[in-house]
């Protein structure tokens, strides 16, 4: 067989063919993914965190007053578990419920938006002077727009 005989032949067809290939195969992946990206369906980014197995709720930033409770009943009795397992005494769940769903119900209020609520409020019964008509109670109006502040 002379040096560079048939081998060189062969290389060379399959050297030509090469780029047909790869051109082919990247011209079918692209296709593939334009109509994948039209055709596809639910936003890419909709099902990132989730699989079959998680729970559907709708919206995933919506908690429930029963979901709420439900959590907190179960990290009570976890707690109790883990001080039953130390020989202390457990807690009365229902008790201990009540004490922290009641709180987190209460307006608990930033210093800084209780001093522009302040602010505002003052400037309303500025306002009230000057036109001679009656202040009413500061800090009850205060309390009231927090209230609604905290309702909206």
């Amino acid at each position: 067989m002379p040096p560079g005989g048939p081998s060189v032949g062969h290389t060379g067809r399959v050297q030509s063919a090469f780029g047909i290939v790869i051109f082919s195969v990247v011209a079918i992946s692209g296709l593939i993914a334009i109509g994948t990206f039209i055709f596809g369906g639910a936003p890419p980014h909709s099902s990132i965190g989730g699989n079959a197995f998680t729970a559907s709720t709708g919206d995933p930033g919506v908690e429930t007053p029963e979901m709420r409770e439900d959590e907190v009943r179960q990290m009570l009795e976890a707690r109790n578990r883990r001080r039953i397992a130390r020989g202390e005494t457990p807690g009365d769940i229902d008790a201990e419920m009540r004490d922290l769903l009641s709180a987190s119900r209460r307006t608990d209020v930033d210093t800084e938006v209780r001093a522009e609520v302040e602010a505002i409020v003052g400037a309303r019964q500025a306002r009230r002077r000057r036109k001679g008509q009656p202040e009413g109670d500061f800090q009850a109006e205060v309390d009231e727009l927090i209230r609604s502040i905290a309702d909206a």
